[in-house]
């Protein structure tokens, strides 16, 4: 019988998404955006009904940039007082055109939370930026993040913690716009384009991986396999030109 292989290690994702401002009754007088709709390339505009009494993924905005690890051990501290098993991790996101420093929160409860989560991050020395109304607007996320994945086959990996997730090794580093285009163009020439794509990196141990993150809540090999060829063959005609 084969071993499965487990790879863990750390990179980022970068995605668009549609931002504003969590009510400041459960901020503490900070600032916390929250995505309105969650993987818009999958649900579109519609959230499913069990986001809607906790957030899927809010960003508590903070006062400085602060190192990543000073943030995972504040993190990891935290988890322990509180007794939850949400997930922190720190980032980068585009507020009134200036990129600004975040910590991306998933898996919270509930949003009464909040409050509390802001105090412990202070008392660790993580400051948060002072609260202010943000509308509604679409800006790119840029997370930095720990990965525990299986790799099946050349070029794919699948992601153990996340079961909906999967990720396409592609020859290039894409700049997003160039991205966002081609996975418009992609979804409208097939007929399964459900699913939501974002950019990524995996580091390993003597390079850097680029990759395109799919969700898809019903991703079966068929599909996956269409989608990888898809986005191989768009970077090929990019190469060409």
């Amino acid at each position: 019988m084969k071993e499965k292989i487990i790879i863990e290690t750390i990179g980022t994702i970068s995605k668009k998404e549609t931002l504003a401002s969590v009510e400041d009754s459960f901020s503490k007088g900070s600032l916390v955006l929250e995505i309105l709709y969650p993987f818009p390339g999958y649900y579109h505009t519609t959230v499913p009904d069990t986001e809607t009494l906790s957030p899927s993924s809010v960003f508590l905005i903070t006062k400085r940039n602060y190192t990543d690890e000073k943030i995972i051990r504040a993190t990891a501290k935290i988890k322990n007082e509180l007794g939850e098993n949400f997930n922190a991790t720190p980032g980068k996101l585009t507020l009134s055109n200036i990129q600004t420093s975040c910590i991306r929160v998933k898996n919270l409860k509930g949003y009464e939370l909040l409050t509390q989560l802001i105090e412990l991050f202070n008392k660790e020395g993580v400051q948060m930026a002072k609260y202010r109304r943000v509308a509604p607007y679409e800006g790119v996320i840029n997370i930095n993040k720990c990965f525990s994945l299986s790799n099946p086959e050349k070029g794919l990996y699948l992601d153990i913690d996340e079961p909906v997730m999967c990720y396409i090794e592609i020859p290039v580093q894409l700049k997003w716009n160039t991205f966002e285009k081609m996975t418009h163009d992609i979804k409208a020439n097939i007929e399964e384009n459900k699913f939501d794509g974002a950019m990524g990196t995996f580091y390993r141990k003597d390079c850097l991986l680029d990759v395109v993150r799919i969700y898809d809540e019903n991703i079966d090999n068929h599909k996956i396999n269409t989608i990888k060829e898809k986005y191989l063959e768009a970077i090929s005609r990019l190469k060409t030109k």
